[in-house]
């Protein structure tokens, strides 16, 4: 695992360029690398952690056995010793390196070498004949990768810090990505928090030449099949465990120490026990929790520690402890945070980097199997509710209108809207100085972005439209999280869920091997209630997951309810952490003061967290989370 960054055109001084690349050395703490040849117009930066092969031989920038193609490489490609043996006879191989396996297999089939790779990655490779750059991530967004494309030159770097140390660009706030972070948590689409500088997509490459703007490609989407195929459940359970068994094998190859986080969730639980059964030495596991006793889940992980034999390793958190350490991750990440538990997270991955320099994570499960049962049962609700005028049964009206309301959402996209901000779009327009945002409330959730990619899943039922696009937008700002976490402590987080060939297979199986009903009398139940009654009640999600689980976890485990990885936000932020979060946010030199109705931010951080109403904490973390990054790199607007 590695930082990487380069330039094409507009050089700067090579000096300059090395001082970029330094500021990601939390990401390769082990070498560094430079391919600088102002003469050629291009310059690559590499920083390492070692892996892989820890001698010198693989060092990066790599060259080609011709000395004609120049590679910078970040991630893992988990086949490569099956593309080494197929490439032998027409590449002279002088490392055991995946990252050479890449070069040689980009001389000999070009960029459809991209569709043969299994793995996460993120590359930049230099085509000295051609003068052409290509620049890719892998198919789902496991790595990063960001670029500015200016008149006169192109940058790119696994971190937008490397793009602000080498290159003009003025820091100034993208406002959609503010509108998109207060709706979702996080930007939408290439968008970054900079203006000017955008995120490249899964699935897709550029091709860059010296003075011209970037092509850019997609070679990989998730495929939208209609007509689902349903092999029986005793093939979809052979062949799931099957490829499961096979990537956790996969994500353990490694010459450094390997371990896994253990939360006592299903998702997890089920990784540790897989890696246990492939592993002659006890594996190493590691929790989290708070020291408000409801807000960790130490009891779960022990009770899987305990029954796989795992060498477990615990940590204790704070209030203050939390927020010391809140302004590091933002910096690490260049953005406000993604969800509260990464500052956890990180916290955990710097307490493991003691023992281990490899961690597996169960990120993905939800998405791909049909953890957010709420929400992915809610489609159901959508296809009733269109159909109520000719449906008289009363109770089934009550409920859908206890939880929807008086007006129905005549659309998908209207329905998804009423439930995956986390902030409503009447909230967000009252707090926002509307001399900055004058927006509609469509323009603030930023509806077209959703009818996009609703569009294209159109033919899907409304259920399985919702998986889908958590799988394509969700999922990334999730993965955005685990780099952050791992990488800020120079430590390689792998995420054995997040297999292609594992996705594609779950994605294209009929709904019911994701949620299933525990009985046919609960099927007949939820005929007259909402998702809100009938999610983890009446159904069972990840119903192929918890199947597949049976015979490694206890049941306790089994058939837990998902509870996430809560942070007691509400309570500190509405006590001993109030006093900083008002001093922050209502400072006269708040560098965010000018975005806010200050009436209305005054009213957000007085709220009482005690009352019967909706706790403000996540709310107000997310503003402390803008301005600590706008303070970090001074936005201006």
């Amino acid at each position: 695992m590695c930082a990487i960054i380069g330039m094409l055109g507009g050089m700067p001084s090579r000096e300059k360029f090395k001082k970029a690349r330094d500021t990601m050395t939390h990401r390769g703490p082990d070498d560094a690398g430079l391919y600088y040849h102002p003469e050629e117009g291009v310059a690559l930066g590499h920083r390492r952690l070692s892996i892989i092969d820890l001698s010198r031989a693989g060092r990066q920038p790599f060259s080609s056995d011709c000395g004609n193609f120049h590679i910078v490489f970040n991630g893992e490609i988990y086949n490569y010793k099956e593309l080494r043996k197929e490439l032998s006879s027409s590449y002279r191989f002088k490392t055991k390196t995946d990252t050479e396996v890449l070069v040689a297999a980009y001389k000999r089939w070009g960029v459809r070498s991209l569709s043969r790779l299994r793995g996460m990655f993120a590359f930049a490779l230099w085509d000295k004949e051609k003068r052409s750059l290509l620049v890719a991530r892998d198919r789902l967004g496991i790595k990063p990768l960001y670029y500015r494309a200016a008149k006169d030159n192109f940058c790119f770097s696994s971190e937008i810090k490397g793009i602000l140390a080498v290159t003009d660009v003025p820091r100034a706030m993208n406002t959609r990505s503010i509108l998109d972070y207060l709706s979702y948590r996080y930007p939408l689409g290439e968008s970054t928090f900079f203006k000017g500088i955008d995120s490249l997509l899964p699935g897709h490459y550029l091709i860059i030449k010296q003075g011209t703007r970037p092509r850019r490609f997609r070679y990989w989407e998730l495929s939208v099949i209609t007509e689902k195929q349903d092999p029986g459940e005793e093939a979809v359970l052979r062949t799931t465990e099957q490829l499961l068994k096979e990537t956790v094998a996969s994500h353990m190859v490694s010459d450094v120490p390997v371990g896994a986080y253990l939360s006592g969730g299903i998702d997890s639980s089920l990784l540790v026990a897989i890696m246990a059964a492939h592993s002659s030495k006890p594996v190493k596991t590691f929790a989290v929790g708070f020291e408000e006793k409801e807000f960790n889940e130490f009891s779960y992980a022990r009770l899987v520690a305990k029954k796989i034999k795992s060498e477990h390793h615990e940590l204790l958190m704070n209030g203050n402890e939390y927020l010391n350490l809140l302004p590091s991750v933002i910096r690490f990440k260049d953005a406000p945070l993604h969800v509260p538990n990464e500052v956890p997270l990180y916290a955990l991955s710097r307490e493991l980097k003691k023992y281990i320099t490899v961690v597996l994570s169960g990120e993905g499960a939800d998405e791909l199997f049909g953890g957010y049962g709420r929400i992915f049962r809610s489609g159901d609700d959508f296809l009733r509710m269109c159909n109520l005028a000719t449906d008289t049964e009363k109770t089934l009206h009550r409920n859908l209108h206890a939880r929807y309301g008086a007006n129905f959402p005549k659309t998908i996209v209207a329905h998804v809207l009423r439930h995956y901000p986390y902030t409503r779009a009447g909230e967000t327009k009252s707090l926002l100085n509307p001399d900055i945002f004058n927006l509609t409330e469509r323009d603030i959730l930023n509806e077209k972005f959703f009818e996009e990619e609703f569009s294209s899943v159109s033919t899907l039922h409304p259920s399985e439209q919702i998986i889908h696009f958590f799988q394509r937008v969700h999922l990334l700002g999730i993965l955005h999280r685990l780099d952050t976490a791992t990488m800020g402590a120079s430590v390689e987080g792998r995420v054995p869920y997040i297999d292609h060939a594992l996705v594609e297979y779950i994605s294209a199986l009929p709904l019911r091997y994701k949620m299933r009903w525990k009985s046919e009398k609960d099927r007949r139940r939820a005929r007259f209630l909402n998702a809100e009654q009938i999610s983890d009640i009446h159904d069972t999600t990840k119903y192929l997951l918890r199947t597949l689980a049976a015979p490694f976890l206890p049941e306790k485990i089994i058939h837990r309810a998902k509870k996430g990885f809560p942070v007691p936000l509400d309570r500190w932020l509405g006590g001993k952490l109030n006093v900083a979060a008002k001093e922050l946010l209502l400072s006269q030199s708040a560098l965010s003061r000018q975005l806010y109705n200050q009436k209305v931010l005054r009213e957000w951080l007085s709220y009482s967290y005690t009352s019967s109403g909706l706790p403000r904490g996540r709310n107000i973390w997310a503003l402390l989370n803008i301005e600590l990054w706008m303070q970090e790199y001074r936005i201006t607007l």
